[in-house]
């Protein structure tokens, strides 16, 4: 504007004239000195200072577009002209202020905010903390809500506070014996919280040493060169830390444990959920829990599995009955030998008392009432053995009684006999 004035002042142009000029060109229009005062700024001889200068005012903020462009890699002029806006002060509060999410850090090209950094408005979600750099160093931790950044404030990262669950499945592991297994594993975890317990206006504490620590993870995945932040580098230190578990284990260890009542799922999650958080531990991560999730054998093991459990089966059968039957035999024996030692007893017995009592004379009577008892408890034995003919006990008895009621001396065949 000064220089505008300027330029009216070394011109030198005539208010008179003017008048002239506007009542030689619009004669209907009513003219005074004010108004002639006003137009001569616009007179040819002012304007083409302005126009000069005007020009080469727009050729220059071309120029630094292109300059902050090339500069700072952008895509296009468009993105370049209001980041130069940014940094020239020219833009204002805006009335919305898009949130920064973890997603949009992916993909930096698009904003020139997320690709060079401030000055400019940002909004963290809720649940979440941004890490911020300034001159390639860690700068400040940025809760939920709006802020500003200054001028070259970089966001380096978005973490969020929730908890996270990953899980990786059909991945491949050996055991000890070089036997591959299909392996699924799942895991829960979130940012340190320092020990602080969520409240109503805190419901996600979080350690800022934590949030540190866990915002500068990046691990190197593949020979892409991709790179894998906080929130991806536990469920694959899982995987590689099961994968070496596994390695430890033979097969038959791993299902069949030594030690009896032993869950050889639980066993391996145990040591998996001591290794893997005593590694995160050191990157600010907490992991609250741990899961196996599959544990597969390929299918020619499994078929060769289930034929041993088979012939093991069969052959424990086979075992039982062997040990079954020799038992029968054996107890059937032993029936027997006592049977006959019982029979030999009971003859002599009554040898000895007809002998005693002087009463030969019905020896045979008495023999054969002996053996007729000695031949009963024999069958009573081997009945709890062996199923006896229905009639064998009744014809015993019956044969003890008609013995028994014959001439015989009953005082010799004593209680046997009754």
């Amino acid at each position: 504007m000064l220089f505008w004035v300027l330029a009216r002042y070394i011109e030198r142009v005539d208010v008179q004239s003017t008048i002239t000029w506007l009542n030689s060109t619009l004669p209907a229009l009513p003219t005074s000195n004010g108004l002639a005062f006003v137009l001569s700024f616009f007179h040819w001889k002012v304007m083409r200072h302005i126009i000069a200068v005007g020009v080469g005012w727009y050729f220059a903020y071309d120029a630094a577009v292109v300059l902050v462009m090339m500069l700072y890699d952008l895509p296009e002029k468009a993105g370049a002209r209001r980041f130069l806006r940014r940094l020239l002060g020219l833009v204002g509060t805006p009335l919305t202020i898009s949130e920064i999410t973890p997603a949009m850090l992916a993909n930096r090209d698009e904003s020139v905010l997320l690709r060079v950094g401030g000055p400019g408005w940002v909004k963290v979600p809720p649940g979440h903390v941004m890490v911020t750099e300034l001159n390639g160093r860690f700068y400040r931790i940025l809760t939920a809500g709006r802020h500003i950044l200054k001028r070259y404030e970089y966001i380096h990262a978005v973490l969020n506070l929730q908890p996270q669950r990953r899980a990786l499945n059909h991945f491949t592991a050996y055991s000890r014996d070089g036997i591959p297994l299909t392996v699924g594993v799942s895991i829960v975890y979130r940012v340190k919280t320092g020990n602080q317990s969520a409240t109503r206006d805190n419901p996600y504490p979080f350690d800022e040493t934590a949030v540190r620590q866990a915002a500068y993870i990046q691990t190197v995945i593949d020979e892409k060169g991709s790179v894998a932040t906080w929130d991806e580098t536990p469920i694959n230190m899982a995987k590689g830390t099961l994968v070496a578990i596994l390695a430890g284990y033979k097969l038959d260890e791993i299902i069949y444990p030594e030690q009896a009542g032993e869950e050889p799922y639980r066993t391996l999650r145990n040591e998996l959920m001591r290794k893997l958080r005593k590694k995160l531990d050191d990157m600010g991560i907490e992991l609250q829990s741990v899961g196996i999730d599959q544990l597969d054998l390929p299918p020619e093991v499994t078929d060769e599995y289930i034929n041993y459990w088979k012939s093991h089966w069969r052959s424990q059968q086979m075992l039982t009955l062997i040990d079954g039957t020799a038992s029968a035999v054996e107890e059937r024996e032993i029936a027997r030998a006592e049977a006959e030692i019982t029979m030999i007893q009971a003859i002599q017995e009554g040898i000895q008392r007809a002998q005693r009592e002087g009463a030969t004379a019905h020896m045979d009577e008495v023999i054969a009432l002996r053996l007729v008892e000695a031949l009963e408890m024999m069958a009573r034995q081997s009945q709890q053995l062996t199923p006896l003919p229905n009639s064998m006990l009744s014809q015993l008895e019956k044969m003890r009684r008609q013995l028994g009621q014959g001439d015989v001396d009953h005082n010799l065949l004593g209680n046997r006999a009754s």
